[in-house]
C-alpha cells in the first residue's frame, strides 16, 4: 500500500512539472562575454533563442553608444542561414538572416562583435528581436508569442589598451560598419581607367571622322 501511495505522489508531482515545461515560452535573450573590458578589445554580444517551432530567419537591432562601442560583424551558428546586408544607423546594429529550409533554433543562433573604443561605463540592449517562419500562405512572418528575456548587459570599459578577441566567429561574418556621413562617393579606381581609355578612343574615332569627312570634301 505504501508503495501504491508513494508512485501517485510521485505521479503527481511531475504532473504540474510537464505542465510548466510545456507552457515555458518561447524566447531571445542576450549575454555577453564578459563584462569588463579594456580599450581595443572585443565585445562578443551573444544572441540565444529556444523555439519548439523550427525557423527560417531571424532578426534583431542592438542599441549601442558608438561613443563607447564600434560595430564590426555579426554572424549566425544555424546551418544554412545566410546574413542580408542592412543599411545601418549610428547606434543601431541592425543584422537580419534566413535560411530556404526550417531550422531549429535552441540556444546560441547569432553573435554580433563589437570594438571598445575608450574608457566607459554603457550597455548594450536588445532592442527588438524575432524569429522568422513561413505562415500558412507561404510567407514569411514573425513567430508569434516570443518574449524577450534579458535584454540589456552593462559594460565596464577602462582605458588601458587592450587588445582584439583572436576567437573563432561561429559562422561567415557579415560586416556591419556604419557608412560616415559624407563618405568618399569616387568610383572605383578600375572603373576610371576604363572610363578614361572609352574616352581615348572617342577622341580617336572623332578624330578620324573628321580626317575622313575632311579627305571627301577636297575629293
Amino acid at each position: 500500500m505504501k508503495k501504491i501511495i508513494s508512485l501517485l505522489i510521485a505521479i503527481l508531482c511531475l504532473i504540474p512539472l510537464a505542465s510548466v515545461q510545456a507552457q515555458t515560452p518561447e524566447t531571445i535573450w542576450i549575454t555577453t562575454n564578459t563584462t569588463s573590458f579594456k580599450t581595443g578589445e572585443t565585445v562578443i554580444v551573444t544572441i540565444n533563442a529556444i523555439s519548439a517551432s523550427p525557423i527560417q530567419g531571424l532578426t534583431f537591432q542592438i542599441r549601442y553608444d558608438p561613443a563607447c562601442l564600434e560595430p564590426v560583424n555579426a554572424a549566425t551558428s544555424i546551418p544554412g542561414m545566410n546574413g542580408l546586408s542592412l543599411p545601418q544607423t549610428d547606434g543601431f546594429f541592425d543584422a537580419s538572416f534566413a535560411s530556404t529550409t526550417p531550422q531549429t533554433a535552441n540556444g546560441v543562433i547569432a553573435e554580433a562583435r563589437f570594438t571598445t573604443l575608450g574608457a566607459c561605463q554603457t550597455n548594450v540592449t536588445l532592442e527588438s528581436a524575432a524569429l522568422v517562419v513561413k505562415n500558412e500562405s507561404g510567407f514569411a512572418a514573425p513567430l508569434e508569442s516570443v518574449s524577450i528575456g534579458e535584454k540589456t548587459a552593462p559594460l565596464a570599459i577602462s582605458a588601458e589598451k587592450g587588445s582584439p578577441a583572436d576567437l573563432p566567429l561561429l559562422g561567415t561574418p557579415m560586416s556591419m560598419s556604419v557608412e560616415p556621413d559624407g563618405s568618399d562617393s569616387s568610383l572605383p579606381t578600375g572603373t576610371i581607367i576604363v572610363l578614361a581609355i572609352i574616352g581615348v578612343l572617342l577622341l580617336v574615332g572623332i578624330f578620324i571622322l573628321i580626317r575622313i569627312l575632311k579627305g571627301n570634301d577636297n575629293g
